[in-house]
């Protein structure tokens, strides 16, 4: 009988709620080996990157920490002897840019628990390369980053000179393999990507060898686990969460959103797995959901890009096997290339939202007014302050925006409504001083008393302002990478080098650039036949951003609405309707796949 591993994911991201990681921990189906959580996101290295650097608070004599204390306030120290006890392995990527300080306070947490004899934790690092940025730049090892594979869509290289908070390259799942073969059961990595917390176990698991890139089922078996790894590391997205046909979701059996079930991969030795969800949960495992989560952030279905592999989608067959049971077969993979992506966060300047609440006749109308009003007294009063102490510097480098919510200023400007009497007014804004904005923030609450009757402040206090971050993507050398891993309490580094004989560069797959160019061949009925319906009557989709590069996925809710969506949803088509969130020089690219196996 081959051996199946089953894997849980609790977070998507840090935020997500706490309670998932108790739910199957202690569900009785759950049966877990691994549990897994992904609590990283491009901004949330940012923050962690500018709390490790601010002084330590007044009084607490420490410093803010690099990584996510969260993981062991609210998951471990709850449930650490129902995890030992069940002999669950735990991997997490809430080391952020301290892995080795996570690592320490665990162990604290288990000599406090009595059970330093249970626990083995190993940290993984080396993604975090900020302090060599300088002489890699030297090196010649970065290269521009261009997801879309289109020309003018590379994102913008940083220099030497330029102050940034973070710089991490995105590494794989062979030093999590690593760190289990010396005996680790739980691990806290950095910045990996999110699929390398399940491929990492299941490669250990398997005993499979990364280096085999010349054997095409090693190949299939890495691109499966990292597709395993994607369907659930954004938790509750596979199992009914940010779903299209929300109402089936939202109105599920046991409580629905209220309490929504959280993916379990069942893994088997052949490479096909299964999606499900403990039993007695919210939500719903189905071909959709599953389906939608598979494209989330793919913005090549044919050349999905990891550090391991290249995982290809284009077979991949999604088969309803049970209720809340989704099987997954079909998974291919290629060699990955031998570039990993590294993404620089810095701050620019600062950041500030204010809302105000709009009611009554012209609400729309009245909020413009107030908008445009409260941005051009913070103008006048920062000018008026900086004139009396001498200065004479202007508002250069401010941006700022009105958008009336509610008034549907963010679809189509050709979107058809009627007049609204209820908006939210958010004035948005950036500038490079902070007290700018303070200004703003001070200034707001006053025009509740001092413009139009049927306006209050949306929440109390003064708005917050935030640093702004700026992400951008670069590609680095693998080469030039080595992820390296600590376990226990010894205090040597066992380095993992990454493979690279074999990587081979990726052959972009076709696209559609031009408006029926892809659905001439195909056979449609005659216009007598056809009948007007929406997009969402034919299709299920879902969207999902990288900084300023975004997809968005549509699956055919039956194999004879495809043709229909190659003919009418192009390029042209999806850049009109988004018209007024691109830039004059913004790229729409459509990739295309037949999708009636995935749904």
């Amino acid at each position: 009988m081959e051996r199946h591993v089953r894997i849980g994911c609790y977070s998507a991201f840090w935020g997500d709620t706490p309670g998932a990681s108790r739910q199957l921990v202690e569900a009785e189906d759950a049966r877990l080996n691994y549990l897994v959580a992904d609590y990283l996101a491009e901004v949330t290295m940012g923050l962690l990157a500018r709390a490790s650097h601010a002084p330590a608070r007044p009084g607490s004599g420490k410093k803010a920490a690099g990584y996510i204390r969260e993981f062991v306030t609210f998951v471990l120290k709850p449930l650490l002897p129902q995890i030992l006890e069940k002999k669950i392995k735990v991997v997490t990527n809430a080391g952020g840019l301290d892995p080795v300080g996570l690592k320490e306070l665990i162990e604290e947490l288990a000599a406090e628990k009595g059970v330093t004899d249970q626990v083995k934790v190993a940290a993984v690092y080396g993604d975090n390369i900020i302090s060599q940025k300088n002489e890699l730049l030297q090196a010649g090892a970065f290269s521009a980053f261009n997801p879309l594979n289109v020309d003018g869509a590379d994102e913008a290289m940083f220099e030497s000179q330029d102050s940034i908070l973070s710089l991490n390259a995105y590494t794989g799942a062979q030093p999590i393999t690593k760190a289990l073969e010396a005996g680790a059961n739980i691990i806290v990595t950095g910045r990996c990507v999110d699929s390398a917390l399940v491929l990492g176990p299941l490669a250990y698991e398997y005993s499979w060898n990364y280096a085999r890139l010349d054997d095409q089922a090693t190949l299939d078996r890495l691109a499966s686990a990292s597709l395993a790894g994607h369907l659930v590391e954004c938790g509750a997205q596979a199992t009914g969460g940010n779903f299209t046909d929300w109402e089936l979701s939202a109105g599920s059996a046991y409580g629905g959103w209220a309490n929504m079930g959280y993916p379990i991969v069942t893994f088997e030795e052949d490479g096909t797995f299964t999606v499900s969800k403990p039993r007695e949960t919210g939500g719903l495992v189905t071909r959709h959901t599953v389906g939608e989560q598979m494209l989330y952030e793919v913005l090549d279905p044919e050349n999905y890009i990891l550090p391991d592999v290249v995982v290809d989608l284009s077979r991949v067959v999604l088969d309803q096997v049970d209720k809340d049971k989704v099987r997954v077969t079909g998974v291919r993979g290629k060699p990955p290339t031998e570039w990993l992506k590294c993404t620089a966060v810095r701050q620019m300047g600062f950041r500030t939202t204010a809302d105000m609440l709009v009611f009554g006749a012209n609400a729309e109308q009245k909020g413009k007014v107030l908008g445009n009003a409260i941005l051009q007294r913070a103008r006048n009063v920062t000018e008026m302050e900086l004139r009396n102490v001498g200065k004479s510097e202007d508002f250069k480098g401010f941006e700022s925006k009105v958008i009336i919510v509610g008034a549907e200023h963010s679809l189509s400007p050709s979107a058809a409504r009627p007049p609204s009497r209820e908006v939210v007014v958010r004035i948005a804004a950036k500038h490079v001083r902070r007290h700018v904005l303070d200004v703003l923030g001070r200034e707001v609450a006053s025009f509740g008393t001092s413009s139009a009757p049927g306006i209050a402040m949306f929440s109390s206090g003064r708005p917050k302002v935030s640093p702004n971050f700026l992400a951008s993507s670069v590609l680095i050398r693998r080469d030039f990478v080595t992820p390296k891993f600590c376990i226990g309490g010894r205090t040597s580094t066992i380095p993992v080098p990454l493979v690279t004989e074999g990587c081979k560069p990726i052959v972009p797959s076709a696209s559609a650039i031009k408006s029926k160019s892809s659905s001439s061949a195909i056979h449609q009925p005659s216009p007598a036949q056809n009948t007007r319906c929406n997009l969402l009557d034919v299709a299920v989709g879902r969207s999902g951003d990288k900084g300023d590069t975004s997809n968005v996925a549509f699956i055919a809710r039956n194999p004879v609405f495809y043709p229909y969506l190659l003919d009418q949803v192009t390029p042209e088509v999806v850049a009109s309707a988004l018209c007024n969130l691109l830039r004059p020089t913004s790229t729409v690219t459509r990739k295309e796949k037949d999708m009636h196996n995935y749904a």
